[in-house]
């Protein structure tokens, strides 16, 4: 379906539902607003540190935004832990600051090493 024919279709829908499905169907998705967590199991941790041993300050539900500090290259993590093989690791700080995996935040940007 085209752009214009999948917007014209979204407000018909929203239109038919009322207000209430046009706010939802008219929200900015997480991924237009900057990084978030999007994860094969539902969320992520915020560690104390870029290991899986560390102590969690949280946890992030998919769809989560965050902001992303800096990276650092530090312990392998595999799935079914993570999203895909990697040593990347993010500090982040949105509200709770702490390490994020790297396959399990979307939408990265560029961050100098930590």
């Amino acid at each position: 379906m085209s752009e214009n024919r999948t917007t014209r279709h979204l407000v018909r829908i929203a239109l038919a539902t009322g207000a209430a499905g046009a706010l939802l169907l008219t929200g900015t998705p997480a991924s237009a607003a900057g990084p978030y967590i999007s994860s094969n199991s539902g969320g992520a941790n915020i560690r104390s540190c870029a290991n899986t041993g560390c102590t969690s300050n949280g946890y992030y539900g998919n769809g989560t935004g965050v902001t992303m500090v800096c990276f650092t290259d530090a312990q392998w993590v595999y799935p079914p832990s993570s999203n895909y093989a990697s040593n990347r690791w993010f500090k982040v700080n949105s509200p709770t600051t702490g390490y994020i995996h790297s396959s399990l935040v979307a939408n990265q940007v560029s961050t100098p090493r930590c």
